[in-house]
């Protein structure tokens, strides 16, 4: 190959992606299609492959479309990205931070981070996604999100991202006031008992349920699935389901009237950590948002 594609080409193989269509793409970019097509053939011969196949079904991408269809939307997001940290250090109070984390922080130390970083960027746009570490990583590996929050279990391939430890939270189980296992003290009497957990391969409630095995097997019943945290605690609310969360969730939603937490103090703590890509520079505002973060999980009463 012996140019590089054009900035123009890129912007236009990624509108036909999103429209799936040269049609859409078109309107969409307020061109011709005749432009969009000599546009798209331009960049297939400069990488002299076939990117794209069109077909009665429609359009889809070839092998080495799709390969460079990836690399291409982290170049388009490093290119955005360099441009607003010029804008951010020269305007200094704008800029934007995408951020994801579980319901732990959104909870907890959300509002004074935001105040805080508000504080010094009024005019910056905080974009914030709530989800377990294995829904968020695909996200932050294609730069939509800048640092990611979770818990990490050991063996997980992490080798393109920065790893820092934040905090550790101890964890425990809860049910309503009432509940019949309300008073169990050990694993082994949670035997029949009915589970709601989040959905998630990685992280804490793997190695949890693995170390939970001692119940032989972990669960009579096969839990229920949920990364919503209104619908995991209304289960456990309006039914005799039991769950297993951070112990600082207990009190934002203003539950402890309602709520119990078993006296079993086997649950090992949680290690949080941050991640970020080794290969794209945090933006100004994003460092500044980190430091912030940092500050906050460590000042933070996790028990």
């Amino acid at each position: 190959m012996r140019y590089l594609p054009k900035l123009q080409q890129l912007k236009v193989f990624q509108q036909v992606i999103r429209s799936g269509s040269i049609r859409g793409a078109a309107r969409a970019m307020n061109q011709s299609q005749p432009a969009v097509s000599r546009t798209l053939r331009e960049l297939e011969h400069t990488l002299d492959t076939q990117l794209i196949v069109r077909g009665n079904q429609g359009m889809a991408l070839t092998e080495t479309g799709r390969a460079f269809a990836q690399r291409m939307q982290f170049i388009l997001e490093e290119l955005e990205r360099a441009a607003e940290e010029i804008q951010q250090i020269n305007q200094y109070s704008q800029g934007s931070v995408a951020i994801g984390f579980s319901s732990l922080l959104a909870l907890t130390v959300f509002p004074a981070l935001n105040e805080g970083f508000k504080t010094q960027f009024p005019q910056s746009k905080l974009l914030i996604k709530e989800g377990q570490l294995s829904v968020l990583l695909p996200a932050l590996r294609e730069g939509r999100l800048d640092f990611a929050v979770g818990t990490v279990g050991p063996g997980f391939p992490l080798e393109d991202l920065v790893r820092e430890p934040l905090f550790s939270a101890p964890f425990g189980i809860i049910a309503r006031r009432g509940h019949p296992l309300a008073h169990a003290t050990s694993l082994e009497e949670l035997h029949e008992a009915r589970w709601v957990l989040p959905e998630t391969d990685m992280g804490y409630y793997p190695q949890l349920q693995l170390s939970m095995g001692g119940l032989h097997p972990p669960f009579a019943e096969t839990p229920v699935r949920t990364d919503s945290v209104v619908c995991g605690l209304n289960m456990v609310l309006q039914s005799d389901y039991l769950t297993i969360v951070a112990r600082a969730m207990r009190a934002p939603f203003g539950l402890q009237d309602k709520l119990c937490l078993l006296n079993i103090d086997t649950l090992p703590q949680a290690e949080y950590c941050v991640l970020y890509s080794q290969k794209s520079p945090l933006t100004f505002a994003a460092r500044r948002f980190l430091d912030l973060l940092r500050h906050q999980c460590q000042t933070y009463d996790w028990s």
